[in-house]
């Protein structure tokens, strides 16, 4: 696996006065330009090249396509209908990095986003909490993408000093849940019909916690 320079990860140009305050954005991800510097370049199991870096206001319409391409099966399961391309063009509007980092993998063979993750900061009392969210394109399951982009929002996360962090998962979506728990995350609760379908069906949802905090196991 190949880094590239990211001053989102390695905080060379934090003012070190900063680091006392750990639940400030501002610690590792001092300027919004700053992100666009980010990349990681993966490898997936069959050998296709995959970048990761940050969602930017660039990637309006490969952000569009992504979701129109999906089945509406495969978006069942997100609170949001990210086939409205209003709503889309809304979060790109306002791309707010030391609220909201989004991940995208750019398929290097056409320069398409393949998938989309996004890590949201907790507001107020929550401030120390990140909640992840994930979507792979059918074509690019089962390769190890998922893993990787887990892997990233994580570390992404200890980078933003998080306390925990936190997903969402209806009980349906197996291969996500065992996922999240071979990255260390633990099921702290189940929510009986939490979630329920535009078509009226409910489900289960799961809420599954890793704690960052070193040495620290205590329950949620």
């Amino acid at each position: 696996m190949e880094t590239f320079k990211s001053t989102a990860m390695d905080g060379k140009r934090t003012d070190p006065a900063l680091l006392e305050r750990p639940l400030k954005a501002s610690v590792t991800l001092p300027e919004k330009d700053d992100h666009l510097f980010y990349r990681r370049l993966i490898h997936l199991k069959n050998d296709q090249r995959i970048m990761l870096r940050l969602l930017h206001e660039g990637d309006r319409q490969s952000l569009i396509d992504l979701f129109q391409k999906a089945s509406g099966e495969d978006l069942w399961f997100f609170k949001h209908d990210l086939k409205n391309r209003s709503l889309l063009n809304f979060w790109l509007n306002h791309l707010d990095y030391h609220r909201f980092l989004p991940v995208v993998a750019v398929n290097l063979e056409n320069n398409q986003l393949v998938a989309a993750a996004t890590l949201l900061r907790g507001k107020h009392t929550a401030q120390h909490i990140g909640e992840i969210k994930l979507f792979i394109s059918k074509p690019f399951r089962n390769q190890g993408l998922g893993s990787k982009i887990l892997d990233e929002l994580i570390q992404l996360a200890r980078q933003e000093r998080l306390y925990w962090v936190k997903a969402e998962v209806v009980a349906d979506q197996k291969q996500l849940i065992n996922a999240l728990r071979n990255k260390g995350f633990q099921i702290r609760a189940t929510l009986e019909d939490f979630f329920v379908r535009k078509d009226g069906e409910a489900h289960d949802v799961f809420l599954l916690m890793l704690s960052l905090r070193e040495g620290k196991q205590e329950p949620f």
